[in-house]
């Protein structure tokens, strides 16, 4: 039988999305009227052409799977669970109507789920499902609330890429300012200022010592920029290698913890990360030790990582989850003061929901505070950097005119 997916509002005004198994559109929105619901907008959920679908002309179509599709087909499998329908069928279904290139995944997860494995297993074979997205899955399948967790995971997945584009926005924008800094001095030192030492020395006058200074700096440029180019080649390599080795990444990580502003909103994200999941966690029935394991795999910062997992350590041998994690954890002070009282008053999961609301707007501030100072200190640093020279070639005109030099 057809099945509709529909939004509707109810007698007190609220609306609602789910979906429905009808023989006709006409049947389906009668079914609702007769359940006090006004249906807004139906469609039917129907098994497409795949002939028709297994290509398409917008190359971003074909695109890895990722974090969107996550996102996007658990709402859609939620709905269709609620409404009865089974979970291959949800799955086949999901197939229909998903871009091109997240098919092949659906097709593997469908062909598992039809083999006989559970949801958890069949998403554990793919790196795109994080730890966090399968333990409520596996929660889910234990308790029989499956659709709920999949809403849960879909909206913990928007809130984690929504976070990571914040994050990487903010820090986007100053690099991509100072490498440009970095070019227009090279640019500047390398091409701009010899040729202008050419024609001060056409006029034969003694240049002043700030357009002297300059001039000596861009000979310097120019005799070691190969040099300096394989320097800075070799450190990036170097930071790249050490980055990814284990014992200097988790210095690194602790490091940018303590960096001015930086250090600041890397703090805040990873306290929203460990309120928002470790709450969420522990509403759907997750015991605290796989809780913390899971939040342990969850974090970027492998120095949180760490401390997640000494505290995890530490509650298994009976402490509080609160006392580990207040000796340098990197998190906010408010959250390691407010964990305390919510293991005490029995109310963890509800003080975490409300930690991650009002670390999330200080995060959201930071961020706004970060790229406001950053853009004019670039703008000035900039503009300091052409001014200097121009001022040097402009002094250097006025003394070879007949002035004094400053």
């Amino acid at each position: 039988m057809p099945v509709f997916t529909y939004l509707a509002r109810d007698r007190s005004g609220q609306q609602l999305t789910d979906a429905i198994e009808s023989a006709t559109r006409e049947s389906a929105i009668l079914a609702l009227r007769e359940q006090g619901l006004l249906p807004l907008k139906i469609e039917e959920l129907k098994k497409a052409d795949t002939a028709l679908k297994s290509y398409s002309l917008n190359p971003l179509a074909y695109r890895a799977f990722n974090a969107s599709d996550i996102e996007h087909e658990f709402h859609q499998i939620a709905v269709m669970l609620r409404s009865g329908i089974s979970l291959l069928d949800a799955l086949n279904l999901t197939l229909t109507h998903c871009r091109p290139g997240a098919r092949p995944t659906w097709e593997r997860l469908a062909k598992r789920i039809q083999q006989g494995s559970s949801f958890k297993d069949a998403l554990a074979e793919h790196k795109a499902f994080s730890e966090f997205t399968i333990q409520l899955i596996h929660v889910g399948e234990q308790t029989g609330h499956l659709d709920t967790v999949m809403d849960e995971a879909a909206k913990e997945v928007k809130s984690s890429r929504k976070l990571k584009k914040q994050i990487v926005s903010a820090l986007r924008y100053p690099a991509f300012t100072l490498l440009f800094a970095i070019g227009l001095v090279i640019f500047m030192l390398t091409s701009i200022i010899p040729e202008i030492k050419k024609l001060l020395q056409i006029m034969g006058k003694p240049m002043p010592p700030v357009t002297q200074a300059l001039i000596d700096t861009s000979d310097w440029m120019l005799a070691n920029g190969p040099a300096i180019a394989v320097f800075a080649a070799a450190l990036a390599v170097t930071f790249i290698v050490l980055y990814n080795w284990p014992p200097s990444r988790w210095w690194i990580d602790k490091w940018a913890l303590k960096l001015p502003l930086f250090g600041y909103v890397l703090r805040l994200s990873g306290t929203v990360l460990f309120s928002r999941a470790m709450g969420l966690l522990l509403r759907s029935g997750v015991v605290m030790v796989d809780a913390l394991a899971t939040m342990e795999k969850l974090h970027v910062n492998k120095y949180m990582a760490s401390r997640i997992a000494f505290a995890r350590g530490r509650v298994l041998q009976g402490s509080s989850l609160a006392e580990p994690l207040e000796t340098e954890s990197g998190y906010m002070p408010l959250l390691l003061q407010m964990t305390r009282v919510g293991e005490n008053s029995g109310m963890l999961d509800d003080i975490l929901f409300e930690m991650t609301e009002y670390h999330d707007e200080l995060l959201q501030q930071a961020i706004a505070t970060l790229t406001g100072m950053i853009a004019p200190l670039m703008t000035i640093f900039v503009g300091g950097v052409v001014g200097f020279v121009y001022a040097a070639f402009l002094v250097a005109m006025f003394s070879a005119a007949g002035g004094s030099p400053s």
